[in-house]
């Protein structure tokens, strides 16, 4: 079934820069695409190397060591992929076995400001999105009554505040207005139907975060930063094709994470990071679409997830005072395996290969490019429908393999004032 939650503005600026974000790269619902300058690195560094004012949407307390007033914008373009082979699905065993290029290529914009209010205070705005996904099978696969669309996507917008308790130390807050949209199709009878069944909703909440930095020597930074969990109470509408349609809603909760950064200037050159992540995925246990008005589940899909770690590590070279160049690795462990993956979640474990360089154009202004390669690891479905949370599976299961790889390109804009 498609869930579609439809876009409210929290702030019409900040919508506008982040309304196009469509397509998840990081595990889970996950997206790690905020930053060109941390792509470049793996987002080794993402909490702890005050390098520009993205690092505002990893570790608030970060801006208090970003050069002057500064304006940060970009974009990250995820190139599409995604593919199902093998499929086997007795209720449908006429219907394509594959399906290609389910993951469609998304434009994933982000913008910073942040600045000096005096020798201790530094402030700062942005506008981010931290989760989302946009899966788009084919219309004749097999597996349409599982799942045609999936859409979620989620737009931060945070205000910042940064404390430097010395000038090697600071800590900082972030106060988040989130808001998320989303949808979800099937086609309920038979890949053949043009019948749909549709689910839309969308719904705003408050969230936080909070973070700390460490310059320990000249040459050596530690940064740590938790993010605080999205408890959405999203509300729309369900229809079947052209029957009238019905209220309906879904509790959903994006997790809470903790992050563990470290920077160390080797020489004039090079520059070491890494970065620890943790993600509590386990909260994400279902998509229960109820009716508002019987209470009953008109969608569900357990999905049980579980905690996940990912791993990063950087390095940086100062090749001349115009260039500097980036490289950097990430494993980024799913919470989704062969035994709770399903159509709405082909999610597997990451490896990313990442290369960046920043190229300064005057005293006040630079650019940032980043390439990623990213490739899942082979996974198999075995998906079983249900009726809803008390139920057992019932009737035939969905089987297959799926694959994926991806490409990323980055660009950002730094402007000092």
């Amino acid at each position: 079934m498609q869930f579609q939650l439809n876009r409210k503005v929290i702030l019409a600026s900040a919508i506008a820069l982040a309304s196009q974000v469509s397509f998840v790269q990081a595990a889970g619902y996950g997206i790690n695409e905020q930053s060109a300058s941390y792509l470049g690195t793996g987002f080794a560094g993402r909490a702890s190397n005050a390098i520009d004012a993205s690092i505002s949407s990893s570790n608030p307390a970060a801006i208090s060591f970003v050069e002057g007033t500064q304006v940060s914008v970009g974009a990250d373009v995820i190139l599409e992929g995604g593919n199902f082979d093998n499929g086997s699905y007795a209720s449908n065993p006429s219907a394509a076995k594959s399906t290609d290029d389910f993951q469609k290529t998304a434009f994933v914009p982000f913008g910073y400001f942040v600045m000096p209010v005096d020798e201790k205070w530094s402030f700062g705005l942005a506008g981010y999105a931290p989760y989302g996904i946009e899966l788009d099978y084919e219309d004749d696969w097999m597996g349409a009554s599982f799942g045609d669309k999936t859409s979620v996507q989620v737009i931060n917008l945070q205000g910042t505040a940064s404390y430097k308790f010395t000038d090697d130390f600071s800590v900082g807050f972030g106060l988040i207005g989130s808001h998320v949209k989303g949808e979800l199709t099937s086609r309920p009878f038979s890949p053949a139907s043009d019948v749909k069944a549709t689910i839309e909703g969308d719904d705003n909440t408050v969230a936080w975060n909070l973070g700390a930095l460490w310059n320990v020597s000249e040459q050596t930074a530690l940064g740590l930063a938790y993010h605080s969990k999205l408890d959405f109470s999203l509300k729309g509408d369900f229809a079947v094709g052209e029957m009238p349609s019905s209220p309906v809603k879904l509790d959903i909760t994006m997790p809470e994470k903790l992050m563990l950064s470290g920077t160390h200037k080797l020489d004039e050159r090079w520059t070491v990071m890494a970065d620890v992540t943790w993600t509590r995925w386990s909260r994400f246990e279902e998509f229960n679409v109820v009716s508002s008005s019987t209470g009953n589940s008109v969608n569900y899909v357990p999905m049980n997830w579980e905690d996940t770690w990912a791993l990063s590590l950087g390095t940086s070279y100062q090749l001349n005072d115009q260039w500097l160049l980036r490289a950097g690795y990430m494993f980024d462990e799913s919470p989704v395996n062969n035994e709770n993956r399903t159509v709405r979640s082909p999610d597997a474990n990451r490896n990313w290969f990442t290369f960046g360089a920043n190229l300064k154009l005057a005293e006040n202004m630079n650019v940032d490019f980043a390439y990623a390669y990213v490739k899942l690891q082979d996974g198999t479905i075995e998906e079983y429908k249900h009726s809803n949370p008390s139920s057992g599976p019932s009737g035939n299961p969905i089987t297959g393999t799926y694959s994926s790889s991806s490409h990323i390109l980055g660009a950002q804009l730094n402007y000092m004032f």
